[in-house]
């Protein structure tokens, strides 16, 4: 049970603080993670509302489903489903598109080990 809440939360920390940071800082944080940043007002407002607001209520949702006993398993399969949506979109995105800069496959790769040990987790919560 251990193993499972301290996932779930370490990704709800990773969620929130990735949302603040757009939310606080959207040109230089899409500029780092896709090498460019919105050229509009809207683009930004979007930016702040989406890679923002959007993952800091994930972000609480994964935590609120791990503070309590009862959604515990709900919220491991939350992140793992999160975690394999992401990976699996971006990969389709690198065959599709091609040419992925480094930080899409460092996130390639902490979104299929997170999964993975998530996957564990409820393995291990299950038995």
């Amino acid at each position: 049970m251990k193993l499972a809440k301290t996932i779930i939360w370490i990704n709800a920390l990773i969620f929130v603080v990735y949302g603040i940071i757009f939310l606080l800082i959207p040109v230089e944080s899409s500029n780092w993670v896709i090498d460019t940043s919105p050229s509009t007002t809207s683009g930004l407002i979007d930016m702040r509302a989406t890679y923002g607001g959007l993952t800091i209520a994930v972000g609480i949702i994964f935590y609120l489903l791990a503070s309590q006993e009862a959604t515990l398993r709900l919220g491991l399969i939350s992140v793992i489903v999160a975690l394999v949506s992401m990976a699996v979109t971006r990969f389709i995105g690198i065959i599709v598109d091609g040419n992925p800069n480094p930080t899409m496959l460092i996130y390639l790769v902490l979104e299929i080990v997170f999964a993975v040990v998530g996957l564990f987790a409820f393995i291990r919560l299950n038995k």
